[in-house]
């Protein structure tokens, strides 16, 4: 379990100080994770791309770029908090299905390593912008390589029905456009399948998919730089995260003697074991054949219990407690998908006592909302046995209306 990482007496201190609810993140967990990864592919000198879209928090970013890591990028807004956070930009890739013309005006101006563009009709933008700029655009191409990840549908990427990227024969058509134009400079080739993958079997398949395309680019002239497999290696929630050196072995194989920079994206297996959602108890609640435990924390603040069906572990603060009984834990949003765990069992709580939800270091404060005027939470980042620093405040009245016009 991860609650050896998330000391109940620094908790209660956190939340005396900071309130609650507040995500709390473990910088040595972090840099755990990552010194986990780097380990494991040494052999390939890979470059790790952070995946921002799991926790974009400043802080835990400049952790990331501090240990030499880049940043995988989906938006202009994610951008500028990479560069923000001390990411170089020749390590920074900007991946997304709907870059806009100004993002990618931006990204070339920043002169970052390469964009991922994902349709034929991106690339012809992409070259109109680096026609304004005067300035070749390097980028890859996602190709989608028809793998089933065996993951919930709304992760899985890499199947052809999915948004995401191209088939081969449409990507094959690109790369000979780009070829032949002066202002696209066609560097690299990447897939993703999906994310909370366990096994390294779908990398593999994909992996040598893409290694063999490669080949028949080179045969026709086209030689890349790059192979970017993505991210997205399971982490269950509560647990550790499983060891990469599988996935390493999977990548290696597929592009043994290739040439190839390999590119890596992790992001919820760094992010995720490395937070927790704290929250306070209100009122205990018997509803038919239902035990509620109403708290502070809200589907706006943890969104995935209701999107994923995502299973967080929950532990009680502190010692003492009731009788244990099952619980559903939810929160004050008036909707009936307002849940952070359901049938938990617990020692029976008196109200104000302290929550801890595990595994929430990733798409949790980042999808978090201020759905039904509810500001967002707070931040706190533990930096030692018992050192921590609030690293975002908690959002106000105020902050709801700040930017409305009357």
């Amino acid at each position: 379990m991860l609650g050896k990482y998330f000391k109940h007496q620094l908790l209660e201190k956190i939340a005396a100080s900071a309130g609650t609810p507040v995500y709390v993140y473990s910088a040595p967990v972090f840099l755990k994770q990552i010194a986990a990864y780097k380990k494991a592919f040494r052999s390939l000198d890979p470059l790790f791309c952070y995946a921002m879209k799991a926790n974009s928090s400043g802080a835990l970013c400049a952790l990331a770029a501090g240990e030499g890591l880049g940043a995988d990028v989906v938006s202009g807004g994610e951008l500028y908090r990479a560069l923000r956070a001390g990411f170089a930009p020749d390590k920074i890739i900007f991946s997304g299905v709907g870059k806009t013309a100004a993002e990618l005006e931006y990204a070339l101006a920043a002169g970052i390593l390469l964009i991922n563009a994902e349709s034929f009709e991106e690339v012809l933008e992409l070259e109109r912008a680096a026609a304004r700029l005067k300035k070749p655009a390097p980028f890859s191409l996602r190709i989608n390589p028809d793998v089933d990840p065996h993951t919930h549908k709304f992760i899985s990427t890499g199947r052809l029905d999915s948004k995401f990227g191209v088939p081969f024969t449409e990507a094959e058509k690109i790369y000979m456009y780009a070829a032949g134009s002066k202002h696209l400079r066609p560097v690299g080739a990447q897939f993703h399948i999906g994310s909370q993958v366990h096994s390294s079997a779908p990398y593999a398949l994909a992996a040598g998919r893409l290694a063999a395309f490669l080949l028949k680019l080179a045969s026709r002239g086209v030689n890349l730089n790059y192979a970017d497999v993505g991210g997205g290696w399971g982490v269950r929630e509560g647990a550790e995260m499983a060891d990469p050196s599988a996935l390493a072995a999977a990548v290696g194989g597929a592009f043994k003697g290739a040439g190839l920079k390999i590119i890596v994206e992790p992001g919820r297996s760094i992010a995720a074991p490395s937070g927790a959602l704290l929250t306070s108890v209100l009122y205990r609640k018997r509803g038919g054949r239902k035990n509620f435990l109403i708290v502070d924390a809200a589907m706006n603040d943890l969104i995935r219990p209701a999107l994923y069906g995502a299973r967080h572990p929950v532990a009680l603060v502190g010692t003492g407690g009731g009788e244990k009984n099952v619980y559903d834990i939810v929160g004050p949003v008036c909707e009936s998908g307002d849940f952070l765990a359901q049938d938990v069992v617990l020692r029976e709580p008196a109200g104000g006592r302290l929550l801890v939800v595990y595994s929430a270091g990733a798409y949790g404060f980042s999808m978090s909302s201020q759905y039904n005027s509810r500001p967002r939470a707070a931040e706190a980042l533990i930096t030692g046995p018992s050192s921590w620093r609030l690293i975002r405040r908690r959002e106000n009245y105020k902050d709801l209306v700040a930017l409305e016009v009357l």
